[in-house]
């Protein structure tokens, strides 16, 4: 129990004796507070460090000094600290984005974070996906679909405009999306293919690259809007060729993943 308070103390902003300084005032049965002696006795800290230590509780607002010759400290209640610390922390961040405003901000290109594990790809994909508000782009294969189910279904009863790609069979279509299936049982080259992912996520972000769990996936995630067309064109093409070679209309699926002056000339 101590140790996960002088956990949350230090992460507060005190220092670990600090922190246990002021668990042990806590702790004290004494009416009139502890002396410097007592608070080292009883939480071990040093003798030669102990008194700083106390000034310091005293500058922050964790306790108080009573008498003299010897100075006893009391501390603060708990409430009243955290709350002190709280409106302090909050004066500070105030403080912090107020100055910080005042900077000029050049214009910055978008950002493009790089993914290698497998697992960090397809993590990165789950939480994408379960952000979703708008839309749900994916073209890849049944092995990812599955492993990505969970999030595909936790987003099933949003209203999304949800389409996916698969490169190979799939059995069971997630629920809410419009699936178009590939099959790489007649085509032996297509079976060897490296896994890929291409995901759009309501149109503002993307995730490109590979799928292999032995491999350096070099798998991206962006927001540039170049990109994400790039990435909703390529699941656009793969499905409207799905749709020619299954003698399908892709239209339903292929118009709203357009951007509106290409989707007003099809």
């Amino acid at each position: 129990m101590h140790e996960e308070i002088v956990s949350h103390l230090v992460a507060a902003g005190l220092t670990r004796n600090e922190s246990l300084a002021y668990v042990s005032l806590l702790e004290s049965d004494e009416d009139g507070g502890m002396t410097g002696y007592e608070v080292a006795a009883r939480s071990g800290i040093p003798r030669s460090a102990v008194y700083s230590v106390l000034r310091k509780l005293e500058n922050t607002g964790a306790a108080f000094s009573t008498g003299d010759k010897p100075a006893r400290y009391v501390p603060t209640p708990p409430e009243r600290f955290v709350t002190g610390l709280r409106s302090e922390s909050n004066s500070t961040y105030d403080k912090l984005d107020t100055a910080l405003k005042r900077i000029p901000i050049r214009a910055l290109p978008e950002p493009i974070w790089t993914l290698s594990r497998y697992e960090q790809v397809l993590a990165r994909l789950d939480q994408m996906l379960r952000s979703a508000e708008q839309s749900i782009y994916l073209s890849l294969w049944s092995r990812e679909l599955d492993a990505l189910r969970p999030a595909l279904e936790s987003v099933a009863d949003r209203g999304l405009h949800q389409v996916v790609h698969s490169v190979d069979a799939v059995t069971d279509c997630p629920p809410g999306f419009s699936c178009w299936t590939d099959s790489v049982t007649d085509d032996a080259d297509k079976a060897t293919w490296s896994h890929k992912i291409l995901a759009v996520v309501d149109r503002k972000t993307a995730l490109m690259g590979g799928a292999d769990p032995d491999a350096d996936n070099h798998a991206v995630v962006t927001t540039n809007p170049s990109l994400v067309d790039v990435a909703t064109n390529h699941i656009i093409l793969d499905i409207t060729l799905l749709a020619r070679a299954q003698g399908r209309d892709p239209a339903a699926d292929v118009a709203p993943m357009m951007r509106p002056h290409l989707a007003a000339e099809e």
